[in-house]
């Protein structure tokens, strides 16, 4: 019966077949030839594919830009030896984790390899041009600490408990590079790094980009500043090589990114250890320019950011399923572009990407058609942050573009995102030239901004009309229910439920921080209970991701694989929440957590300015009540504490517009 259906299939796509050739070969002139021999090739594909026996012919595969480049790329990211793989079903361990032989050598093997193919054929090639090893392995972090002091301070037993718990798994997650992947990078799908890492569990076993934020968090609040640093220094060097930091350490990745959080983890790490560092300034540039650069869309006159990239393809780690996503619809590169897009936002996959009433069907996604509100929100703070530090190192005018550069966005941000009736901001869809006004966390997070706060009256009102404070476990990733995408209802991910809580802190509103608190302690309950009270036949773990209708901490569902326990981006959020509301209270944020610490450091600097006058002025004191010095030189000294007050005059200033 199975070769029925292939029959059946093949005739199914035929229409697909004519369209693909109408649109791609000949412009209108349909080669009777051409259609039947793709019907009978297609049916061979399909059969023989159900078999996982011989392959008749390469896949014609529609699409010019990679999702890697090098000398791997033909071999890990696209071409006959990774969809030949898929097509047998070989795609677990072929290619392998390690070349046996240099990639030309590889190719050349390969090309001796005729169709038809059997796959004992292939198998035998793959056996001889790659292996299976370990290319990470486990490491000692010096800097943890299996008492860390931080738990003394947590007054709340359970959280105590929870808290003691995640610190212990920062060893169980803690990774680097063997030697040989150091040694011999060339034969390694990998964009190898110098120092440990911490990788976010389950299937995702090296460094993933945007993780690292909130898995930083948590270092953090652990006391594991030389862990921190490190990982900071491993990103610093990517985006020296590459110009940007890639979605993850695996080279089938590296033609997208993520939320460019980079410049978010640096400043997080420079608050706990006042530690700033020019290398990392310079970073942080070179992957906003890359952004800039690579990543703008104009809306209505103003210039704001979406994901958008290059690639179009079908992904490498889930080539079939792509491929027949793509060859379902009338333009498979522009649906494997934003399928691709949608990986670079870290929300693959969502309702947001799709188009309205077909949110599960993934052949009418288009992610780089839509423009995000927390992209936007992400670069605006890391314009702040960038601001930070070009005044800690007198860069002055640096810092005055990065300011104005702050300031066009967040009006950009207010003018095309947000909507009075509802209260809150909310995406832009560029084809219907409307806002998506269905409910996702990310409709709330620019009141992280400063100026933002005075919209929290109409944010409450939203909040209270949205639905999304009804569910015991967290906020769920969309409303209304009518996805089974992972990051839509019922799922609540926890750099979703975070960033939530920090915009609800950094409101002028007491029901949205008192709803922070709330919130936090939900999802604290909801981690706790998925560690030590676990329900169902699944055990107990630290998820990627839970199920917002309870607090019974199970995990969510949905995606591409299963739920994965570990992990990472959960462990540190939640350490971060928990260090927040130690004492059962917190108080308000300022406007901007970054622009308080700006002040901060700046009031430093004056105080020293102070603290000098106020010592010279006591020896000048001290110096006049003995008579030992002139007039003339008293006169000096006024002048200079004139000049001195101008200086603090200017330096107020520059507080107030900061």
């Amino acid at each position: 019966m199975r070769w029925i259906g292939s029959i059946l299939l093949s005739f199914l796509l035929a229409p697909h077949l004519i369209q693909s050739r109408l649109d791609i070969n000949y412009k209108g002139v349909i080669n009777v030839w051409q259609f039947f021999f793709g019907v009978f090739r297609n049916f061979h594909i399909f059969f023989f594919q159900s078999k996982n026996t011989v392959l008749w012919n390469p896949l014609d595969v529609p699409c010019n830009e990679s999702l890697c480049t090098g000398p791997l790329s033909e071999i890990y990211c696209h071409g006959e030896i990774l969809q030949n793989a898929w097509q047998f079903g070989l795609q677990k361990l072929c290619p392998g984790d390690k070349l046996r032989i240099p990639a030309a050598e590889v190719l050349e093997k390969f090309d001796k390899l005729k169709y038809p193919t059997r796959i004992d054929d292939f198998q035998t090639f793959c056996k001889e041009s790659f292996e299976q090893v370990n290319y990470l392995e486990v490491v000692n972090l010096t800097d943890w600490d299996i008492e860390p002091k931080f738990l003394k301070e947590i007054t709340n037993q359970k959280h105590k408990k929870l808290a003691a718990e995640l610190n212990e798994r920062w060893k169980r997650l803690a990774r680097q590079f063997t030697s040989d992947v150091l040694r011999h990078p060339d034969m390694y799908p990998l964009l190898p790094v110098q120092k440990p890492f911490i990788v976010p569990g389950g299937r995702f076993d090296v460094y993933f980009y945007w993780d690292t934020y909130w898995i930083i968090k948590g270092l953090l609040v652990s006391k594991m500043y030389e862990t921190t640093k490190g990982i900071i220094e491993n990103f610093s060097s990517l985006v020296v090589t590459l110009g940007f930091i890639p979605n993850s350490g695996n080279i089938q990745l590296t033609r997208r990114s993520q939320p460019p959080l980079f410049p978010h983890m640096i400043w997080e790490y420079t608050k706990a250890t006042s530690t700033f560092d020019k290398k990392w300034m310079e970073s942080m540039e070179m992957e906003m320019s890359f952004w800039e650069k690579n990543r703008t869309i104009e809306v209505e006159g103003q210039t704001l950011f979406a994901y958008r990239t290059l690639s179009n393809c079908p992904r490498p780690e889930n080539f079939r399923g792509d491929y027949q996503i793509g060859m379902n619809s009338s333009d498979p590169s522009s649906v494997w572009r934003s399928i691709s897009s949608a990986c670079e936002s870290g929300w693959d996959f969502s309702s947001r990407w799709m188009q309205s009433n077909n949110t599960a069907d993934l052949s009418s996604i288009h992610t780089d058609q839509i423009v995000p509100v927390d992209l936007n929100v992400i670069i605006a703070k890391n314009y702040i942050i960038l601001a930070s530090y070009s005044d800690h190192f007198g860069n002055f005018d640096k810092a005055a573009v990065y300011r104005r550069k702050f300031d066009q966005l967040s009006d950009a941000i207010q003018k095309i995102f947000w909507d009075d009736k509802k209260g809150a901001w909310f995406d832009y869809d560029i084809p219907t030239k409307k806002k998506n006004l269905n409910f996702y966390p990310s409709n709330v997070y620019p009141l992280m901004l400063p100026g933002f706060e005075k919209y929290s009256a109409k944010v409450e009102g939203y909040m209270k009309s949205s639905g999304a404070l009804n569910y015991a476990g967290g906020i769920p990733s969309s409303l209304p229910a009518n996805s089974v995408q992972q990051w839509d209802f019922p799922n609540v991910w926890a750099p979703n439920q975070h960033f939530v809580i920090q915009s609800f802190l950094a409101s002028n509103c007491s029901f949205l921080q008192q709803e922070a608190k709330k919130q936090a302690a939900s999802f604290i309950e909801t981690v706790y209970n998925g560690i030590y009270n676990p329900v169902g036949v699944v055990g107990g773990g630290v998820w990627e991701k839970y199920d917002a209708r309870s607090t019974g901490g199970a995990p969510g569902a949905g995606g591409e694989y299963i739920v994965q326990e570990g992990f990472g981006w959960t462990n540190g959020a939640v350490l971060d929440l928990i260090w927040t509301f130690r004492h059962d209270q917190h108080q308000r944020q300022e406007k901007s957590e970054d622009i308080e610490n700006v002040t901060l450091n700046r009031s430093q600097q004056s105080a020293l300015v102070y603290a000098a006058g106020g010592f010279c002025a006591i020896v000048a004191i001290t110096v006049l009540a003995k008579g030992l010095i002139s007039r003339k030189k008293q006169n000096r000294r006024g002048d200079d504490l004139e000049s001195s007050a101008l200086l603090l005059g200017d330096d107020d200033d520059d507080q107030e517009e900061l």
